[in-house]
């Protein structure tokens, strides 16, 4: 696939911009769902904290048991059809939920299910979308487009909870759940319409005849030898786990510990949210102001900060709610700078033949790891409380940051920048 990439906005390229279009779509609806999920649990269907932690660790599990091999298959297939496939069955698995609570069938394993499908066809989906995203704009417009689709992210987040919060309030959760389900066949129809892609494949090299672990092991290599993608690699998996252990338990502290409607938890939400948004906005003129490091070890510092902020809050009053939304602006304003800034690179510098096994392996580890992140969450506060969880992982947040002080990334100014030679695979065998 080779798009046309006219000069000027980003948005003069016709495909680039029915992709934001159709993702836009997507991400309010998942938003909404975001809200109501975890709400169908805790509220419709009574869930325990282990439980929530458990639904909460599935929606990533499957990156950890299959997106390193979803790396090798996106490499050897084209990634439209892929994207297509993904999305369409999210639109069945999720328009499941709101016809069971209807017939008065639903129940918590049936959302653990659903929930794993999701997560499954979200490994596809992720890992297919940003190996499409070089050819589709250039890999010199890869900073503008991910911070576009970024900022469209933040601005559902903002925006998601807000409406599943006040639909909640005249309906019931799971119905509002067919909202992400639909959102998903509308981004599944758009998709339809983006240009087709080729199988990649590196010149003279014969993939198809490659090894599943050889080809596993040239993803690896091009982590392995990046500074930035190494060292950000080892940083995000602590920010991962501490980061999901807090959001697993997330809405029952809101709702059980400090005693807050679930309305005006969407509102919270949707309020601090809004520091993601404004992350996804400034994260290029931040890395122009201050250079790649500075700016990657400020943003995650930000949402131990924030969830410190977090475990404070305490009663059912307008100040607790507004403490609580301005602790979730802080703690999500630097994760979408962190993930602007290091996407972007790592597309620039991967070969298109290893797009989807070096997106698979960061991706494993960062997403899978918050599913352990989630049942640790889970197990935290069954053990110790709901507060006490917040704390314990806020701390662990700081984590991120020492890791990127401590190692060459800091010294890193812009993307270009290679401290230790260009990120090539090393020679890999064909056995």
């Amino acid at each position: 696939m080779q798009a046309p990439h006219p000069p000027g906005p980003l948005f003069r390229n016709r495909a680039f911009a029915l992709f934001w279009s159709s993702q836009s779509i997507s991400f309010l609806g998942t938003q909404v769902t975001y809200v109501a999920l975890p709400l169908t649990a805790v509220v419709v269907l009574h869930a325990s904290p282990m439980e929530a932690g458990l639904l909460s660790a599935l929606e990533t599990l499957p990156f950890l048991l299959f997106g390193l091999f979803v790396g090798v298959l996106v490499d050897r297939r084209a990634r439209r059809p892929i994207l297509i496939t993904a999305n369409a069955i999210r639109f069945a698995a999720l328009a499941w939920i709101p016809v069971a609570y209807s017939l008065d069938v639903l129940t918590v394993p049936q959302l653990l299910v659903v929930t794993f499908l999701v997560g499954v066809m979200t490994v596809f989906f992720e890992i297919a979308y940003m190996s499409y995203l070089p050819g589709l704009v250039g890999r010199e417009r890869l900073m503008e487009a991910n911070g576009k689709l970024q900022a469209s992210a933040s601005t559902a987040e903002v925006a998601g909870p807000g409406i599943a919060g006040g639909l909640i309030g005249v309906m019931s959760a799971p119905v509002v759940i067919a909202i992400d389900a639909v959102s998903y066949l509308i981004s599944a129809l758009a998709l339809i319409r983006l240009p087709a892609d080729a199988a990649p494949q590196a010149e003279g090299e014969a993939e198809g005849k490659q090894s599943v672990w050889a080809s596993l092991r040239e993803g690896f290599a091009v982590v392995g030898r990046s500074p930035l993608l190494r060292w950000c690699t080892v940083a995000v998996f602590f920010l991962s786990l501490f980061f999901s252990s807090i959001m697993a338990v997330y809405f029952l502290y809101l709702i059980r510990e400090v005693g807050l409607a679930s309305t005006a938890v969407g509102l919270i939400v949707a309020g601090g949210s809004v520091g993601g948004l404004v992350g996804a906005l400034l994260s290029e003129r931040l890395n122009a102001l201050l250079g790649i490091g500075p700016t990657l070890a400020a943003a995650v510092a930000l949402p131990g900060v924030g969830f410190l902020l977090l475990a404070t809050v305490d009663g059912d009053s307008l100040g607790s709610a507004a403490l609580a939304g301005v602790a979730t602006f802080i703690g999500f304003f630097g994760i979408p700078v962190w993930d602007v800034t290091v996407i972007s690179f790592r597309q620039s510098i991967t070969p298109e033949h290893l797009q989807g096994r070096v997106n698979a392996t960061v991706r494993s580890l960062s997403w899978g790891t918050l599913s352990l992140g989630s049942l640790m969450g889970g197990a935290l506060a069954s053990a110790w409380g709901l507060r006490e969880t917040v704390v314990v992982s806020a701390v662990g947040l700081f984590v991120p940051s020492l890791v990127v002080l401590l190692s060459p990334v800091r010294a890193m100014r812009h993307l270009s920048e290679q401290v230790d030679g260009p990120a090539q695979p090393s020679p890999v065998s064909t056995s």
